[in-house]
């Protein structure tokens, strides 16, 4: 091969060279470029599924939330009307609205009525509030009580306040409003709440009352004597809150509609106790011993909680047995 030859061969060779090199480079870059782009899509697939799954647990945990909600709110339901019904006089507890408090709790509330004669008398608003663990708390009208002029109201309702006051325990001074009942027209239907001087049967009770007094609510001595004045040897306080605290058996009023499947016999009213006990809540203790106590000790009244009009309430002023009346709210007669 002569120079010439070589040298033509030798520039077609780096010629043909040139468009292989540039090749491979597009094709590296190509690669690269793709392998860019799976990593961006295989990014963004993974940040899609990670939002889907908690889409879908926020879902799932929203959902869950409310189920439980739902739940505390039922067991609420099923205890809480029962409990004002044996622990607030001739009170039943209707249900209300309902909101959310914050996300993990809701607050239910329930109207509080009182029946006077045929009338129904509001007597405040109680509030419920719980979480989805339970942990429920309380707010009652009797937290906020009004004095005037020697009676005491619960607020918002301004109804009048009723009270009893153990035999067990001894006061300075007992009320006795039967004065007041003068000065209210002789229509009107009166609510009054009757003390009694020592515990009294069913039969005994019933005994002391004039015709046209009708009879609501009884309130049921919970301790014995003995638990009472062992309490007070330690804290005379502590034997007040024992005596005082307050269950009671539903005796009339609601005659037909609400609050009429409460009523039970004295038989029956333990069992009833101890059925609530079952029920979860901070008031199941309370409610077993209470129920335990009645069945071994049975039911002994120390108050009444009754409606009649004046004239007729007047004749109970003079009885031996009343210790102490503290006048309710008064209602027109239909």
């Amino acid at each position: 091969m002569t120079e010439k030859n070589f040298n033509m061969s030798e520039k077609e060779s780096e010629t043909s060279g040139a468009p292989a090199g540039n090749t491979e480079e597009q094709s590296l870059w190509d690669e690269r470029r793709f392998l860019r782009r799976v990593r961006w899509r295989s990014a963004l697939r993974t940040i899609l599924i990670a939002l889907g799954v908690m889409g879908v647990s926020f879902a799932l945990l929203f959902i869950w939330t409310r189920h439980l909600l739902n739940v505390q709110g039922n067991r609420i339901d099923s205890y809480y009307p029962d409990l004002v019904r044996y622990s607030t006089p001739n009170t039943i507890a209707i249900r209300g609205s309902w909101q959310d408090v914050g996300w993990l709790g809701q607050q239910r509330e329930y109207y509080l009525v009182r029946m006077v004669g045929n009338r129904p008398v509001y007597a405040g608003t109680t509030r419920v509030e719980y979480q989805v663990w339970g942990g429920e708390m309380f707010w009652e009208p009797d937290h906020t009580v009004l004095q005037v002029g020697g009676r005491e109201y619960l607020l918002p309702g301004a109804v009048p306040r009723l009270r009893f006051f153990h035999p067990a325990v001894t006061h300075d001074q007992l009320p006795r409003q039967f004065d007041r009942l003068k000065d209210i027209p002789a229509g009107k239907t009166v609510e009054m709440a009757l003390s009694f001087n020592r515990l009294l049967t069913r039969k005994e009770m019933f005994a002391l009352l004039p015709r046209g007094v009708e009879p609501l609510w009884g309130a049921i001595s919970a301790y014995s004597s003995e638990e009472i004045e062992k309490a007070g040897r330690k804290n005379p306080s502590a034997a007040y809150s024992l005596a005082h605290r307050l269950v009671g058996l539903p005796l009339g009023g609601f005659p037909d509609g609400e609050g009429a499947e409460f009523r039970f016999t004295e038989e029956k009213f333990p069992a009833e106790l101890q059925r609530l006990s079952k029920i979860p809540s901070y008031s199941s203790q309370l409610l077993g011993r209470t129920a335990d106590y009645l069945q071994k000790n049975g039911i002994r009244y120390y108050g009444l909680v009754v409606c009649g009009k004046p004239a007729d309430l007047l004749k109970l002023q003079n009885n031996p047995m009343v210790s102490a009346a503290v006048l309710g709210a008064v209602a027109d007669m239909e």
